[in-house]
């Protein structure tokens, strides 16, 4: 337990009383959550860092120890990223057992505390990947759409088409508005809500008013705004505003994921000594 990166496994090594640790309720917080299956019953969900591991059959392996564990409901072992989730009933069952039952196997496991914070990021990470996509892939053919106009000279683009034109772009740059600039206008709301100003702020005040007057220019080009319309622009910036994020996000998790290799690396036990002189293994 005290450094899963550097664990090798002993199938002769101790398996009783220095795992004890992690039947502590407080301990298990960090990689077991409890859900409620089927029935009402209450199942314990943990996340474990296996090692030991050398090929893709090791899983199996493992897989078919945890099973042999009273009150394992389910077990899953990803063998790229050496990493267990084990589903098991708390009435039946100790989160000790299940890391003995992987020691018998001949391999080892220790507690995964990061995981919920790495499927946060992930989800993070994907949704952002989507927004970024969406932006671009709008912003394309919003300038598609608006290539005639730049290039065309005097009556060579006529006024019908030009507003056909005009209406595809508000169109396509509608996903943009709702889904990919989505976040920026919830965050502006909420840093309006707290009375601050953060960076959203400004950044949809300016996307607001290219959108509105863009939607009024397509839809009454003889109205007050005129014209011209700035779909174009719209889009492209918000493609490269969240491109930018996306990088940030990025460096962001390397540094997180760094951390936690880090923490990983300290120990998880410690041993106390007792007023009467004996020693028990605590959590640190």
């Amino acid at each position: 337990l005290m450094n899963p990166t550097a664990i090798e496994a002993d199938p002769n090594m101790p398996l009783g009383s220095e795992l004890d640790v992690l039947n502590d309720p407080v301990e298990q917080r960090a990689f077991t959550r409890l859900i409620e299956a089927p029935g009402g019953i209450k199942l314990a969900e943990s996340a474990f860092l296996l090692s030991g591991m050398y090929c893709a059959a090791c899983a199996g392996t493992i897989e078919a120890a945890l099973h042999t564990v009273p009150g394992v409901q389910e077990a899953q072992v990803n063998a790229a990223g050496q990493r267990a989730r084990v589903r098991w009933d708390p009435a039946l069952t100790k989160a000790s057992d299940l890391v003995v039952a992987v020691r018998r196997a001949g391999y080892d496991a220790v507690p995964d505390a990061a995981a919920p914070a790495r499927e946060m990021r992930r989800k993070e990470r994907r949704t952002a990947l989507w927004r970024l996509f969406v932006a671009s892939f709008c912003a394309m053919q919003v300038m598609m759409f608006a290539t005639p106009s730049y290039v065309a000279h005097g009556s060579d683009l006529a006024p019908d088409l030009r507003q056909l034109l005009n209406w595809g772009s508000w169109l396509v740059s509608l996903p943009v508005l709702v889904f990919s600039a989505g976040s920026i206008f919830r965050n502006a709301w909420r840093s309006m809500q707290a009375r601050r100003i953060g960076m959203d702020v400004p950044v949809s005040v300016g996307l607001a008013v290219t959108f509105v007057a863009s939607s009024g220019a397509t839809f009454a080009p003889g109205g007050v705004f005129g014209h011209e319309v700035y779909f174009d622009s719209f889009t492209m910036f918000i493609s490269f505003l969240l491109a930018g994020r996306f990088l940030e996000m990025a460096a962001r998790h390397r540094a997180a994921e760094a951390l936690e290799k880090s923490l990983a690396g300290m120990p998880e036990t410690a041993q106390r000594l007792c007023v009467d002189g004996g020693v028990e293994m605590v959590s640190v």
